[in-house]
C-alpha cells in the first residue's frame, strides 16, 4: 500500500504479526519506515485526491474467512480477529467458495 500528496513521495506499509492466528491474541499492526502506525489515525484517506484515488485497510482478504477487524479501543488501533461472546468469529462461505470473494475492509480516517 501507498500514499501521498502532491508534494510528498509515496509511503509504503508493511505488516507486523503478534501472536498466533487462530488466537485471541494475534495482531496485525501496520508499519511504516521505522514505526508502528495506527491504520486509522496515521494512513492518509487520499493516495491521489486529484484522481479520486483512497487508501483502503484490507481486514478481510478475499477468499478468507477469519472475520477480521481494526479495533477502536487498543494502542495503535491493531487487527484483531473479532470476538462475540466469547468466541472468534468467521464470516459466513458464499458458496462455492470459501469466505467473502471480495477485500473488505476499512477507509482510513473516516
Amino acid at each position: 500500500m501507498s500514499s501521498h500528496s502532491d508534494s510528498q513521495q509515496p509511503q509504503y506499509y508493511s505488516v507486523c504479526k503478534s501472536g498466533l492466528p487462530g488466537t485471541k491474541d494475534y495482531r496485525v499492526y501496520l508499519h511504516e519506515s521505522d514505526r508502528l502506525v495506527s491504520p486509522w489515525h496515521d494512513v492518509p484517506l487520499y493516495l491521489d485526491q486529484k484522481q479520486g484515488l483512497v487508501n483502503m485497510i484490507v481486514e478481510i482478504p478475499r477468499w478468507s474467512n477469519v472475520k477480521m477487524e481494526i479495533t477502536k479501543d487498543e494502542f495503535l488501533n491493531p487487527i484483531r480477529q473479532d470476538i462475540k461472546k466469547d468466541k472468534l468469529r468467521y464470516v459466513p462461505n458464499i458458496f462455492p467458495h470459501k469466505g467473502y470473494p471480495w477485500n473488505y475492509g476499512a477507509l482510513p480516517q473516516v
